[in-house]
């Protein structure tokens, strides 16, 4: 009896050993297909597939999946699918958003005096913005942009530097004068065609090749790759390289969003977002230099008019701006940084 009653016993552990083994493996395999399951959030793409703006937001998601080994990545929606700029704006604060690039200048409807970062000759370049966005009073723009508005600026992107494409050349300032120019909506852009002496003509950016095409405006202004993808300069017959504003494409993200990820997965987001941001700067150069060549074969004359009178023009308008925000001396100062 006592060898059956050891066998029994031997029996019943052996059961119950291999009950929680395959107990653990059950929950093992659970955990493992909860790690499988991505989370997959939305970047809404103003632009078409060919452009920058979508290839660097492209590059993010690719940078993405590898550091998470594929466990967060984004859904795309070039070409506006979502919305227009406003919109998917209005989406990100609300929520449900998660990504989208917009210039910092563009979210003047949060908080109005970023206005002056899309005033015309106050950034000399991508490096100057950035120490802009680094300063004191960048980081009180970004904070109150996460507090007031649930919008988290992940890294600033490059979008390029605005040219003017237009029906005749524009070799002087002069030339500007009665010139319907498309301008975003955008205080400092408008400012800018007036003070050229043109009239700034709002457009929205999907309409501008057919109100070019039907001569609804004689110029519209934009960074050369920008007039390339969007085939701007198939219905102008030249561009002047006036170097007018530096622009960046800054990433916004959801701050909801942001604050219900793990910091691990904070990481691989700020990491990737670096990346694209480098990747925007690669991108927007190599284009750039190689467009000119393009765009006079292309038969359209590129001029180069002197930008000092152009500057000159824009101090009023600095000062005007600048009273009106009770933001006195700020002009100045960011350029000075």
């Amino acid at each position: 009896m006592r060898p059956v009653r050891w066998m029994l016993v031997l029996f019943l552990l052996t059961a119950e050993v291999l009950m929680v083994f395959s107990a653990g493996r059950k929950e093992a395999a659970g955990e493992t297909t909860k790690k499988e399951a991505p989370l997959v959030m939305r970047f809404g793409v103003n632009d078409n597939t060919t452009s920058i703006e979508y290839k660097v937001a492209a590059k993010l998601n690719e940078k993405l999946m590898e550091l998470s080994g594929g466990q967060l990545k984004f859904d795309i929606f070039p070409d506006g699918q979502l919305g227009n700029a406003k919109e998917m704006v209005n989406q990100v604060m609300m929520g449900l958003l998660d990504a989208y690039q917009e210039p910092l200048g563009g979210l003047n409807q949060q908080i109005p005096e970023l206005s002056i970062l899309e005033m015309p000759y106050i950034v000399k370049d991508f490096d100057h913005l950035k120490r802009i966005v680094k300063s004191d009073w960048g980081k009180s723009i970004l904070d109150r942009l996460e507090k007031n508005h649930n919008i988290k600026i992940l890294d600033m992107t490059l979008f390029g530097i605005r040219q003017t494409s237009s029906n005749r050349p524009l070799r002087s300032m002069a030339d500007y004068k009665g010139l319907r120019i498309r301008v975003p909506a955008s205080r400092g852009l408008r400012d800018w065609a007036e003070a050229m002496g043109g009239r700034p003509t709002a457009i929205a950016f999907a309409e501008v090749y057919l109100a070019l095409k039907t001569n609804t405006v004689d110029a519209q202004e934009n960074p050369l790759p920008t007039i390339y993808s969007m085939k701007f300069y198939e219905a102008q017959k030249a561009i002047a390289i006036d170097n007018h504003l530096v622009q960046d494409k800054s990433i916004l993200f959801s701050f909801k969003r942001w604050n219900s990820l793990s910091e691990k997965q904070q990481g691989w987001l700020k990491e990737a977002a670096t990346v694209a941001s480098a990747e925007s700067v690669k991108l927007v150069t190599e284009q750039s230099e190689s467009l000119i060549k393009f765009f006079k074969e292309q038969g359209l004359e590129i001029t180069y008019p002197d930008t000092a009178p152009m500057r000159e023009a824009m101090k009023p308008y600095y000062e005007k701006f600048e009273a009106e925000k009770n933001i006195q001396g700020l002009t100045e100062k960011l350029m000075k940084m």
